[in-house]
């Protein structure tokens, strides 16, 4: 599981359902989104709480030489650190501005976009697969 430190910058809220912007610690000029179902009222969820952002290593989809534009919302500028490859899948680790963060793809990935140790890449994840929890100080 990937964690990144983080600290809420907005919250927009419908119904029950709040989309939450979250400003990560380790490079506060980058927002992140999440979808959290509660509500600012019922919930840990203010402007300025400190969070963690938690993500599947499955969830992260690398792109290299990403440009344009695309739906997904939170887009992390990444080294590639190591590669560790199987017969099927590849686990990428990427260094975000010096937090680690995984990624499963396949190895057909890993080799038709032909990623290597020290390229840069955009690791992507959708907003509904990042997940919230209070910062835990210990």
């Amino acid at each position: 599981m990937n964690t990144l430190a983080g600290t809420i910058a907005a919250i927009a809220t419908e119904g029950n359902l709040s989309l939450v912007r979250i400003r990560p610690t380790i490079k506060p000029s980058d927002l992140v989104s999440a979808i959290v179902i509660d509500s600012p009222a019922s919930a840990f969820l203010f402007e300025g709480g400190e969070v963690s952002m938690l993500f599947k290593e499955t969830e992260v989809i690398i792109a290299k030489d990403f440009h344009g534009q695309i739906s997904v919302q939170n887009k992390f500028g990444c080294i590639v650190k190591a590669i560790e490859r199987g017969k099927l899948l590849a686990k990428v680790l990427l260094d975000y501005a010096g937090a680690e963060i995984s990624s499963i793809i396949t190895l057909n990935a890993v080799n038709t976009l032909e990623i290597k140790t020290g390229d840069s890449v955009t690791g992507l994840v959708k907003t509904n697969e990042i997940s919230i929890v209070p910062h835990d100080r210990s």
